[in-house]
């Protein structure tokens, strides 16, 4: 009688890890960071005028594409998708990037046009003055 006993005794830990492991969740996908991906590379792409010059933006492309791929493999596992969030994030990060770069390259652009402006305003004054 206590052979019984000790042997159920001794499968109540392996029938809880069993237990545990058939009722636990799936992987949690990334779908947050992925969206947070695509609305930075749709800002960034609003901004950038000469996307094929830009590197960041080309890069988070390539990114959120794998992101997804990864994602859509219904094999993936939690490391998986632990990768994809990490792709998603340097998405987001390298989109972030495109849009400051544009930003700046717009506002250089911007400097030059009002220092030619300048510059014109400044010889028509002195025209002026000399007549």
């Amino acid at each position: 009688m206590h052979s019984r006993i000790r042997i159920s005794v001794s499968l109540l830990p392996a029938s809880a890890v069993l237990l545990v492991a058939c009722t636990s969740n799936p992987p949690e996908k990334p779908n947050n960071a992925l969206a947070t991906a695509q609305q930075a590379i749709t800002l960034a792409n609003r901004e950038v005028t000469q996307k094929a010059q830009s590197v960041p933006l080309y890069e988070a492309e390539k990114k959120l594409n794998q992101a997804r791929s990864i994602i859509g493999n219904p094999d993936a596992t939690e490391e998986d998708y632990a990768r994809a969030r990490r792709l998603a994030e340097e998405a987001t990060l390298d989109a972030r990037l495109a849009q400051a770069q544009a930003a700046a390259y717009q506002a250089q652009a911007r400097k030059i046009e009002l220092g030619e402006t300048l510059e014109t305003l400044r010889e028509n004054l002195q025209l002026e003055g000399a007549e």
